[in-house]
């Protein structure tokens, strides 16, 4: 008698496979799935999937995949110093570059030390190009972004010399010899964020957004920056409560994410050499979108019930959700992040999320880990992955 077989997973029909795999915002969850057999890989690859959940990597290379999930050792991202996006940061002596963990994608970038500095003269942008002293010059606060396969940006403070203190921006093409940078001297006096919205480059000062210009040497290919202008003035919230502010591409639009202070400053006694105590109290947020046309920030009072926001400094995510394991109109954060008015390097860092629904803080959530960390010069990050293909 010939044996019969039942009916195996493959036989799901690819429309009800889709609609499980829309049940799974863990990226590890999804890979599982994929891996079950041809045919749900193949419904993997099927639009319209909203994307996985960020994972939370940690400076020694632990990853938690959101929400809940158990950490996994990453492979790769050993020694990396920073991030912009999906890119993490490797600084070397005479180079550094830029690894995808996904693809294992690289780009080569000129060592941070080795620029031609372009001086700002006022409106008018000198062309008298130098070369620093590497010697006497080192960076601080670098923050990198890929704004396409053909042009990286930077902000930096540069420290040392005869040029303490001054903020610049920088640009250059991968596998180039060197940067090509501005001093912003008054014009921008403390860059705390750039982004590439639209096709454009902009730089914030915690007063007011710039647009910054780009154009490209004939002779050579390399981009410079040719024009500095400021776009929206004002900054839409006191700036002696604010703790940090992050600059968002959402839904098309450009975000201003401002986070008050969810803490109180004490000074200590000149025994205890001016430390500062830090006492726990709850994080706010205000949220603004760049209104362009009429050159100011509109306040935004949700996000939406499908979007959620990733915050990080130098490296924030939006993401589109339609899980009923994922609230949407909310935003995830690093409780005791870098701040630029109040370094707390060297503390225990964990995760939370607010609700822009009731503005209330959240450390209990099941989709948050359960895990806190030593911060020291390097911080975890929000990684995207990428669609399965």
């Amino acid at each position: 008698m010939a044996e019969t077989t039942g009916p195996s997973w493959s036989d799901i029909p690819l429309d009800l496979a889709g609609r499980i795999l829309r049940r799974l915002p863990d990226h590890i969850d999804r890979i599982r799935f994929s891996a079950v057999c041809p045919q749900w890989r193949a419904a993997a690859r099927r639009p319209p999937v909203h994307p996985p959940l960020p994972l939370l990597l940690l400076p020694d290379a632990t990853a938690y995949s959101l929400p809940g999930g158990e950490p996994f050792h990453f492979a790769g991202c050993e020694g990396y110093t920073d991030a912009c996006g999906n890119w993490l940061v490797f600084l070397g002596d005479d180079a550094c570059f830029l690894r995808d963990p996904f693809t294992n994608a690289t780009v080569t970038l000129p060592a941070l030390s080795r620029r031609r500095v372009q001086h700002v003269g006022g409106e008018f942008l000198g062309e008298e190009m130098e070369k620093l002293d590497e010697a006497t010059e080192r960076l601080d606060k670098c923050k990198i972004i890929r704004c396409s396969p053909h042009l990286i940006a930077a902000i930096f403070i540069l420290s040392g010399g005869d040029m303490v203190g001054m903020d610049a921006i920088a640009v250059c093409q991968p596998g180039a010899n060197s940067w090509w940078s501005v001093r912003a001297d008054h014009q921008v006096p403390f860059l705390v964020d750039i982004v590439y919205h639209q096709g454009k480059l902009y730089a914030f000062d915690m007063d007011a957004l710039f647009v910054v210009d780009i154009s490209t040497d004939h002779s050579t290919g390399d981009p410079w920056v040719s024009q500095i202008q400021q776009v929206i003035g004002g900054l839409p919230t006191p700036i002696k409560d604010l703790m940090a502010s992050y600059l968002v591409e959402s839904c098309g639009v450009l975000l201003l994410v401002c986070r008050k202070r969810g803490y109180i400053i004490r000074w200590g006694t000149e025994e205890q050499g001016d430390v500062i105590q830090l006492a726990s109290e709850q994080d706010r947020f205000e949220v603004f979108e760049a209104n362009f046309g009429q050159s100011r920030w509109a306040k935004v009072t949700t996000l939406g019930d499908d979007q959620v926001l990733f915050l990080r400094r130098r490296c924030c995510r939006s993401v589109c959700v339609s899980h009923d394991e994922v609230p949407g109109d909310c935003i995830f954060f690093l409780d005791k992040e870098y701040d630029p008015f109040y370094p707390c390097e060297g503390v225990s860092c964990s995760c939370k999320v607010y609700s822009m629904r009731d503005g209330k803080v959240s450390t209990e959530s099941t989709l948050l880990p359960t895990v806190s960390w030593e911060q020291d010069m390097v911080w975890a990050t929000w990684l995207l992955p990428s669609e399965l293909k």
